[in-house]
């Protein structure tokens, strides 16, 4: 039986003879449309978080970046969970709606909890969470259920399926580009029409909710067009079932083997081909350099906290308008848009030409250098930025008040507020003020003034935000070395059967490169007299910081080129043989092969 269900329409345009109207326009479509609203959903809802957190739940910076973290190492660990569940038990289309209605709710969730005046930080964090389960189980298959829809007996279907790939990846970003910029905005500074800024957050993320409503409408209705390939099993299984064989059960067996996988093999007396068991060797030859991608995919992360961090105290105004802070990683974008076509089209071939071997690993290796520079730059920027911060006042300062962070609420700093609210008025309790002592005020009959201390208010810098755009174009230059080729890389040398295995690993890598970063914080913060990570920046240490990140990318580095010196690349045909007894026949199957590189140009989505 066929792994694939047809539609009644494609059953009926089997013969190839027959003239075959566009799979890309009449059902791809489809795919191409649910994965932008998706995208726009999730860098809407990603992008302002760590604002959200400091704003709206009062966290420190330290305390946001450590949630944000913890989430999104979580959000990188889902689609491991999704694409299993997808090749188990449900099939491709199952998985991605049943987990869209989750990530649906999950929003909806969200928004209910940010309701202003009534917070509820359990529903906020629950609804957190439902949301990455919900990313987990749309992020590996959508792409795949893309290509599914192409027969490759047709050579339309096989050209159309590389267009496929081309506008999948401009509605990744073309949804990066409202999120980081409309979301972003109505987020921080909200809409006058709508509640204005006190209800920006609950506005900004009904935003992400309505739009993933439409893309979860849109999915089903094209589920009439669409094949439907049946699960078929996970290469996951057999690699854990090898892995816990040979480590665990016949660990202590002394059969004479050359590696410690072989114990796993049925010549051995274990339970797996050796096909399987050389399949997952190939991947375990691959650890060492999963271990050095996890700092580079900390350093990553700075984009979305610490850059954030620092930028919400710099001059963030064009005019009259105000860009959200947010809106810097549209520099990241622009620079991979125009950056990898101009690589893979001009730069790669001139130093082909040039005959210079720019091997994978030397590519990788390029990418973690322009990642410790660009920790190099912002270091630098930060130097600049306290040079040109104007002096701290409080908020019997004028000028203090006026120039505020734009991250941050005026009434957390306010004294006369804090009156009100010892007085028992319906008003919030301001986050950065405390109570000194229980003294009245005769003549006011409230808590008195001098018994109420409060912060400094966090003061935007002279320096433009725009001096951050070296940062944000050198991470970008580091995806396009590091990132995408790390895909190429742990594909290309593992056998196809175990490539879901390696690529699965370098994915999860991206979750320990953000919870690597959480311990990092406490130990730069421990010492409560001389905190890097400040909720004033200006009173922090926070060029420390990005010159300890470059310091472990380098260490990194050194690392890495030492594995690079001696790693031998897998032969082709060593690895083609190793699925010559593997039934790869099915239509679907040799689909999936045949795009399986083009998929390759998707690392910067996979890397968001």
């Amino acid at each position: 039986m066929s792994n694939v269900e047809w539609s009644k329409a494609e059953q009926e345009e089997r013969p190839l003879d027959a003239k075959r109207p566009s799979v890309l326009r009449t059902t791809a479509s489809y795919i191409i449309a649910t994965e932008f609203c998706e995208r726009l959903a999730y860098y809407g809802f990603a992008g302002s978080l760590v604002l959200f957190f400091q704003t709206k739940l009062n966290m420190s910076n330290e305390e946001a970046v450590n949630q944000f973290y913890a989430w999104n190492g979580f959000v990188y660990v889902t689609p491991l969970i999704g694409g299993y569940i997808a090749d188990t038990y449900l099939g491709r289309y199952k998985t991605i709606l049943y987990f869209s209605c989750l990530y649906l709710i999950g929003l909806a969730l969200f928004v209910f909890g940010s309701v202003p005046g009534a917070m509820l930080t359990a529903v906020i964090f629950l609804a957190m969470y439902v949301i990455a389960v919900g990313a987990g189980g749309i992020k590996p298959n959508v792409s795949t259920m893309g290509a599914d829809q192409f027969d490759p007996k047709y050579p339309q279907d096989k050209k159309e399926s590389q267009q496929f790939f081309s506008y999948f990846y401009w509605s990744i970003n073309l949804g990066a580009l409202l999120a980081y910029s409309l979301v972003a905005y109505v987020c921080q500074y909200g809409l006058p029409f709508l509640g204005g800024e006190s209800w920006g957050f609950f506005v900004g993320y009904l935003i992400p909710a309505i739009m993933m409503c439409f893309g979860v409408s849109v999915f089903v209705s094209g589920s009439s067009r669409y094949k439907k390939v049946r699960p078929s099993g996970s290469m996951l299984n057999i690699a854990g079932g090898i892995l816990y064989e040979a480590l665990i059960t016949r660990y202590h067996d002394h059969s004479p083997t050359d590696f410690l996988l072989d114990k796993a093999k049925e010549e051995h007396g274990g339970s797996y081909s050796s096909n399987d068991v050389d399949g997952v060797k190939f991947v375990a030859k691959l650890a060492p350099f999963l271990g050095v991608m996890i700092p580079y995919w900390g350093i990553y992360g700075q984009t979305k906290t610490a850059f954030q961090i620092q930028g919400c105290q710099m001059e963030s105004k064009i005019g009259d308008f105000q860009l959200p802070i947010s809106a810097m990683n549209l520099f990241n974008n622009i620079a991979i848009l125009i950056l990898v076509p101009f690589a893979d089209q001009v730069f790669y071939p001139y130093i082909k030409n040039q005959g210079w071997n720019l091997s994978m690993l030397r590519k990788i290796g390029w990418g973690f250098f322009f990642a410790t520079l660009a920790m190099l730059v912002a270091g630098l920027i930060e130097l600049y930025r306290l040079d040109q911060a104007p002096d701290a006042g409080n908020y019997y300062d004028v000028n203090a008040r006026d120039n505020i962070s734009s991250c941050r609420n005026i009434d957390d700093y306010n004294p006369y507020q804090y009156q009100d609210w010892y007085a028992g008025q319906d008003v919030d309790k301001p986050a950065h003020c405390s109570q000194l002592c229980s003294t009245i005020d005769e003549a006011t009959g409230l808590l008195s003034l001098t018994c109420i201390s409060c912060d400094d208010i966090p003061q935007m810098s002279n320096l433009s935000i725009f001096w951050q755009v070296p940062q944000f174009i050198l991470i970008g230059i580091s995806e396009i070395f590091a990132s995408i080729t790390s895909l190429e890389f742990f594909y290309s040398q593992a056998p196809s059967r175990m490539r879901s295995v390696s690529q699965a690993s370098n994915l999860f890598t991206n979750a320990l490169g953000s919870w690597l970063t959480i311990p990092l914080t406490i130990l730069v913060n421990s010492n409560p007299n001389h905190q890097w990570i400040t909720s004033n920046v200006d009173q922090g240490n926070l060029q420390a910081y990005f010159y300890l990140l470059a310091g472990l990318m380098s260490c990194a580095m050194v690392v890495f080129s030492y594995l690079s010196a001696g790693y031998e690349y897998a032969d082709p045909m060593v690895l083609a043989a190793l699925d010559e007894t593997s039934d790869n026949n099915d239509a679907s199957t040799k689909l999936i092969n045949h795009v399986e590189d083009t998929e390759i140009s998707l690392a910067v989505e996979e890397t968001h």
